[in-house]
Parts: C-alpha cells; sequence; structure tokens
C-alpha cells in the first residue's frame, strides 16, 4: 500500500511524495552482491515509479500545468498558478534501524545516487528530522 501526493511550495512549483508503509525489510538486501548490498525490489520500484511521475509531469509542460491549476483552483489562493518547473520526488519507506553499519553506509550511497531527483527517506530519519525540528523551535521560545 502506498500514497502518492503532489506536493506545492508556496511559489506553485509541484514535486511528488510517495508515502510506503514503514516494513523493516524494503531497503537493502541482507546479503552481498559483490560486497555490496543492493537496493530491494519495492525501492528499485519506488525510484522508477517516481521517475516516471516525473517525466510525465515534465512532458506534460504548460498545458498541465493549466490542467492542475484548474483541478485544484477551489483549494488555491486567488491567481495562484501551479508550475511545472523541474519537479523533484520524496520517498517515504522502510526503516533503518535494523540495518547494520554496512547496510547503512551502502543505503547513503543508494540515496545520494537519487539525490539530484528524489530524496529517499526512512520513517526513522523522518522522525529524527521532526525531533530536531522540535528541539530547535524549542529553544527558539
Amino acid at each position: 500500500m502506498f500514497i502518492v501526493v503532489h506536493c506545492i511550495d508556496s511559489t506553485g512549483n509541484v514535486d511528488i511524495v510517495e508515502i510506503k508503509r514503514p516494513f523493516d525489510n524494503c531497503i537493502v538486501t541482507k546479503n552481498t552482491y559483490r560486497d555490496n548490498h543492493i537496493p530491494l525490489r519495492e525501492l528499485s520500484g519506488t525510484v522508477m515509479q517516481i521517475e516516471k511521475y516525473i517525466f510525465y509531469l515534465n512532458k506534460w509542460g504548460k498545458k498541465g500545468e493549466d490542467v492542475l491549476t484548474n483541478k485544484y483552483k477551489e483549494k488555491l489562493l486567488d491567481d495562484f498558478k501551479i508550475k511545472i518547473t523541474n519537479p523533484s520526488g520524496i520517498i517515504v519507506m522502510g526503516r533503518e534501524n535494523c540495518l547494520s553499519n554496512i547496510q547503512r553506509e551502502d543505503f547513503e550511497v543508494i540515496k545520494r545516487k537519487y539525490k539530484n531527483i528524489i530524496d529517499i527517506i526512512t520513517y526513522d530519519d523522518l522522525l529524527k528530522r521532526l525531533k530536531f525540528t522540535i528541539e530547535q523551535l524549542k529553544k527558539e521560545t
């Protein structure tokens, strides 16, 4: 099961977020292939799916911007336009608390490989980011 969401920033640019269930074993293999823990099928398939969404969004261009703006007009501010400007993706999936240090290192290589297009975030990382943000906000008040 998964959820796909279009995120629109304050200037109208659209990105894609895919949220998967937080399974423990969906990121990298337990065994190595040529001394590497490679991405599991669930992760590879999700990356491919996001890349296709981005490809089709880019192809849609100005017409797509108009279609999306009209579709969500009721939820947008007056004169707010949705823009398709080199969209990126975010994948939220899996857990990293059960990974070995070597698996984490290989997963970091995978994440950085796609960083220019897709941000791959585990649920554990998402929780760490939220806790950090909350702590920073507490310090400011």
